[in-house]
């Protein structure tokens, strides 16, 4: 089962979203990229991962079924998996729920998150 997971995931194309997006995206499979804040064990051996960026965060869920690493805390990541909204859990910033990407498929630590501001070209006319 976790071989043909695995075999899947290779196949599967992500759409690189940005933090803010995940809860509004309606792509199913889904990148992202922030800053670990929170990892726990919960009793149903689920890892918890809060992933922010600015105000935004997202939950990452790392299932039995699916075992991968749990990152460090402070750790910068690009993350991959499963696009859902958890409508038992809501906040200020998420009234209707808030984001998951559960499973988590996949994630590997980076240096800085993709560019989201491009930089200013060179005009030297001006």
């Amino acid at each position: 089962m976790i071989a043909l997971l695995l075999v899947l995931s290779l196949q599967r194309t992500y759409h690189d979203v940005p933090l803010e997006r995940v809860a509004t995206t309606t792509w199913t499979h889904v990148r992202t990229c922030g800053v670990v804040s929170y990892v726990r064990r919960l009793a149903d051996d689920d890892v918890h991962v809060t992933l922010i960026q600015g105000e935004a965060f997202v939950v990452l869920e790392i299932i039995p079924g699916l075992p991968l690493p749990s990152p460090r805390k402070g750790q910068r990541i690009d993350a991959w998996g499963i696009a859902r909204i958890d409508r038992r859990h809501t906040t200020k910033l998420y009234p209707a729920g808030w984001p998951e990407l559960h499973p988590l498929e996949g994630w590997s630590a980076v240096d800085r998150c993709g560019v989201t501001v491009r930089p200013r070209r060179w005009e030297p006319w001006r």
